[in-house]
């Protein structure tokens, strides 16, 4: 049964019982999908001594200590090492499994920087503790947003970066500091993940031409006069109640 609104809307369609010419041409409508997916990740797999994939890292110019792979999967660093990729996806999230000798700072072991190639600025929240001991690996993670920058340790949040700008796009770096600075205290890497909210194309969907007197559901597609519209709600069409008469009905698209 329509709703009342739905009949006020359909009383003031225009009727149109016989004359139209069948429509014969089928558009079709672009189909996006909106998911997670990997964009970067390393598990530093490689021979003892190599170094990791230059296409993957820059040494961010300091050659005091260059990072090595130890053939077990892992890398391991003296100097700070970061993303030769940037991202600049609206939301995402790095992560990595360090071991790291690490009283606090969670945004040390796991760094960002903005496109200027600095940490970005803004009002530091703390959340948790972020202390962790360099006996066992750790996952230190940052998820960001246009608006935020968030740190978790071994999934607790422990700290939030309120940004005074965008600072997009993003690159991480890998900082085995003990201090403020890039002191080194030795770090090794088990593997690194970078995810992003990213919108694909897929495979379009061709659109049959709109019929009176077919039942639609909501989200399906049809076309008239080469324009896609996509069904509101579920209805049997009647004559007259065609797309363009119908907004009630039909979402062009």
């Amino acid at each position: 049964m329509l709703s009342g609104s739905l009949r006020r809307a359909l009383a003031a369609a225009v009727v149109v019982v016989s004359g139209t010419a069948a429509v014969t041409v089928t558009p079709t409508a672009a189909v996006a999908d909106t998911v997670n997916r990997v964009v970067l990740r390393d598990d530093f797999s490689g021979d003892s001594g190599a170094a990791p994939d230059a296409g993957r890292w820059d040494t961010d110019g300091d050659r005091r200590s260059s990072p090595w792979l130890d053939g077990d999967g892992h890398l391991l660093l003296g100097s700070a090492l970061r993303t030769r990729k940037t991202f600049g996806q609206a939301s995402g999230r790095a992560e990595a499994r360090i071991l790291v000798n690490r009283e606090d700072g969670a945004r040390r072991p796991l760094g960002v920087l903005g496109a200027d190639g600095r940490a970005p600025d803004g009002q530091v929240e703390v959340l948790g503790s972020d202390r962790a001991d360099g006996d066992d690996f750790h996952t230190y993670a940052v998820d960001w947003t246009p608006a935020t920058l968030t740190w978790s340790l071994d999934g607790r949040e422990v700290l939030r970066l309120t940004l005074e700008k965008d600072s997009r796009p993003y690159s991480f770096v890998l900082i085995p500091a003990s201090g403020g600075g890039y002191r080194s205290s030795g770090m090794v890497v088990d593997a690194i993940t970078v995810t992003a909210r990213t919108t694909t194309p897929t495979a379009s969907r061709s659109a049959p031409a709109w019929r009176a007197f077919t039942a639609y559901r909501t989200g399906d597609l049809v076309s008239q006069r080469n324009v896609v519209y996509r069904v509101r709600e579920p209805h049997t069409s009647l004559p007259g109640w065609d797309p363009n008469l119908v907004p009630a009905l039909f979402l062009k698209v």
